[in-house]
Parts: C-alpha cells; sequence; structure tokens
C-alpha cells in the first residue's frame, strides 16, 4: 500500500503563526513609540554612548558567563571535558536564537541540546537545561522582591507601579512554583494527571510513557544534587541579574541621569518582573523597550530616558546575537566536516 503523507499540524502552524504575529507586532510597537519620540531625537540620546557601548557590551557578556557558570555547575561531572568557553559560546549561541527566532525562548535551547550532544545523552541535556531556566527565573523572584522593598524603604517606588509590580511578582512566583513542582514530581505523575481531562495528552502519555519516565529520573537525579552545589547554581543567577544592575547605572549616567544603586536595582528589578511575565513573547521586542519607557516616566524621568535605554540594550542584544550567529554557523560546519570525514573514512 502507498504510504500516506502525515496531516499537517494544524495547532503547530497556527503557533507558529501566532509566534510571528507576536513578534510584528511588537516590532510595529517599537517604531511607533520611535516614531512617536523622533529618530533623530533618539539617535542624538545614543551617540552618547561611543566607547562607553564596548562597557555595556562586557556588563552584558559578564551576565552570561554567570548564567554559564550556573549551567555548568548542575551537570559538573558531565562537563569535565568541556572548556568553559565552549559552554560559554553555546550559551550565547543560545541566547543569539532566542533573540532572533520567533519560537518563544525555545529555540536557542535547542540549539544547547545540539551542541551538548559531545558530552550529554539528550535526556541528561533536556533535563539540565530545564533546572537551568527553574534556577534563571528563580533568581528573579528574590532579585524583584530586594529591588521592591529597597525602593519602598527609599521612598521613591511610583505609586502607578505598584500594581504592576505586585502583579508581575505574584504571576512569576506561581509560574516557577508550578513549573519547578513539575520537575520534582518527575513530571509523569502531573502530565497523568492534566491527561484524565485532555484526551489527546492521555494519548501522548501513553505512547511515550517509557521516555517521560526516563526524562522524570534524569530531573529528579539534579535536583538530589548537594545542597551546596543548587546553592552556587542559583547564585550565579543571582549574581548575574546584578550585573544588569550596574548595566543600569552607566547606562543611566551616560544619559545624563544618574541614580543610584537602590534606583538601579529597582528599575531593573521592575523591567526583569514585566519581562518575566511576558517571557512567551518572542524576543521581547516592543515590550522591552516600552516596559523601560514606562518605569522611568512613572519615576519622574523624561520618556526619552526609557526609551533610549530600551533601545541600547537591544542594540547590545543584536551585537551579541550577530556574534553568537556567527558562532552557531562555526560549529555547525565544524560538525558537518566532522560527520563528511566519518563518511568517507566509516
Amino acid at each position: 500500500m502507498p504510504r500516506r503523507d502525515p496531516k499537517p499540524n494544524g495547532s503547530g502552524a497556527l503557533r507558529q503563526v501566532l509566534k510571528t504575529a507576536f513578534v510584528f507586532l511588537g516590532i510595529a510597537l517599537l517604531v511607533y513609540l520611535v516614531a512617536d519620540m523622533g529618530a533623530a531625537t533618539i539617535l542624538a540620546q545614543l551617540s552618547r554612548f561611543g566607547w562607553w557601548f564596548g562597557a555595556i557590551c562586557i556588563l552584558g557578556a559578564a551576565w552570561l558567563f554567570f548564567q554559564t557558570l550556573s549551567w555548568q555547575t548542575m551537570q559538573r561531572e558531565r562537563f569535565r571535558g568541556a572548556p568553559l568557553l565552549y559552554l560559554f559560546n553555546v550559551k550565547l549561541i543560545s541566547d543569539a536564537l532566542n533573540a532572533l527566532l520567533p519560537s518563544a525562548n525555545l529555540g536557542g535551547e535547542a540549539a544547547r541540546l545540539q551542541l551538548t550532544a559531545g558530552f550529554l545523552s539528550k535526556k541528561e541535556a533536556l533535563a539540565g537545561i530545564m533546572v537551568d531556566k527553574t534556577f534563571e527565573y528563580g533568581a528573579g523572584i528574590p532579585f524583584m522582591v530586594l529591588g521592591f522593598l529597597v525602593a519602598w524603604a527609599g521612598g521613591y517606588f511610583p505609586r502607578p507601579l505598584v500594581l504592576p509590580a505586585v502583579l508581575c511578582l505574584l504571576i512569576s512566583l506561581a509560574g516557577i512554583l508550578i513549573f519547578a513542582a513539575l520537575q520534582l514530581k518527575g513530571m509523569h505523575p502531573v502530565l497523568s494527571v492534566f491527561g484524565r481531562w485532555l484526551p489527546p495528552l492521555r494519548r501522548f502519555i501513553a505512547a511515550q510513557e517509557r521516555q517521560i519516565r526516563s526524562f522524570g529520573v534524569q530531573l529528579v537525579r539534579l535536583y538530589r544534587a548537594p545542597r551546596s552545589r543548587l546553592l552556587a547554581a542559583w547564585s550565579w543567577h543571582f549574581l548575574a541579574r546584578m550585573t544588569g544592575v550596574l548595566e543600569t547605572i552607566l547606562i543611566m549616567h551616560v544619559l545624563g541621569s544618574p541614580v543610584s544603586f537602590g534606583r538601579a536595582l529597582f528599575i531593573t528589578a521592575m523591567v526583569a518582573g514585566i519581562n518575566t511575565v511576558f517571557f512567551l513573547m518572542p524576543g521581547q521586542w516592543g515590550i522591552a523597550e516600552g516596559s523601560h519607557l514606562f518605569i522611568l516616566h512613572s519615576m519622574g524621568y523624561p520618556p526619552l530616558i526609557g526609551l533610549s535605554m530600551g533601545i541600547i540594550k537591544r542594540i547590545r542584544k543584536l551585537a551579541f546575537a550577530a556574534v553568537g550567529m556567527a558562532l552557531y554557523a562555526h560549529y555547525r560546519g565544524a560538525r558537518g566536516r566532522a560527520a563528511g570525514l566519518r563518511m568517507r573514512h566509516g
């Protein structure tokens, strides 16, 4: 009998369309904000940076380096043969793809799976990435709380930001607790509960039960690591967020509106909260720039300052994305050449 072509996945196609639409909506929002403020005015602000942009890139690289250390810490046994520079490059590639692809922060994680195949099995790599993302967002909770408390104690917590801050904190906390609970239970028991009401999920669990249980074992194994290791991994992510505070201080200084460490901590914490809530928005196009404008304007700064900060951070991300994509092309080319040699000599 002739083989039938599989039916197209309508839900998958719809999700891709929606993701792409969100990217264009975000870019449209960014274009509107720039046009409303005046492109020439914004360019005049950005021209202030000059060589200071190099310092911003160093702080951005420090952020990624600390995140890499956290990832390496959780899987140090498997990563013993992996040079730290290589893992840093993989993290840079991952962030580049997340920033450029309409994949809701998933395309870059797929690259992490691919580029660590020489050190980890797919289940080990995926489990490590899930735990790493949990710790990344988990470090954001106390970071936000600290920023909000410092602002409240200092008397510069703007009243219009109280409700958004509380909502961001509650949504982030609920999301991270659910995500962590799903992993700590080994996934299969939790998925089975949802499968009772969702027949497609129930069929998927039945077909992939062995793989799901095996993957759950990998997750639980990581969480049963010594507490010192778990604390170290979490601390690296918290330290990474603190480099964002230094970046805020530097950018505000260059823009001619210096801020104290406490105010910079609050600004960075608010931006982190909004970005966490909208983490499914690919690249946070428009959202990140708009949130900077809204937060700083609520604190009494001119809208131009907030938008300029958002844009200079976007430029830094795009510069990193260019480097990341060049590295990705290099590693893929090297893997392709190695595979070709194996085929010729196999």
